[in-house]
């Protein structure tokens, strides 16, 4: 797994299309997420634009139940993606 490629791959095109981004990272190791996310903060990117959400089941169910939430993406193993 990339863990700063997919999350570009992903969140660059959404931004770029007009769309805010949340990334829920792996919970094991969100470094790579949260030193990208401060790296778009500090190039200038508005506050609300790209999200990292941190958690567990919890953070994913909170995500999958939300309203406002129009589109969803995951990258991980098939029983991730049956989830």
């Amino acid at each position: 797994n990339f863990p700063a490629m997919i999350p570009m791959w992903k969140f660059a095109p959404a931004i770029a299309c007009g769309n805010a981004f949340i990334l829920k990272p792996s919970e094991r190791d969100p470094g790579v997420p949260m030193a990208l996310a401060q790296l778009m903060i500090e190039a200038g990117l508005p506050a609300g634009i790209l999200n990292v959400v941190n958690g567990d089941k919890e953070a994913v169910d909170a995500i999958l139940d939300d309203p406002d939430v129009k589109a969803i993406g995951f990258v991980g193993s098939t029983p991730i993606a049956q989830y």
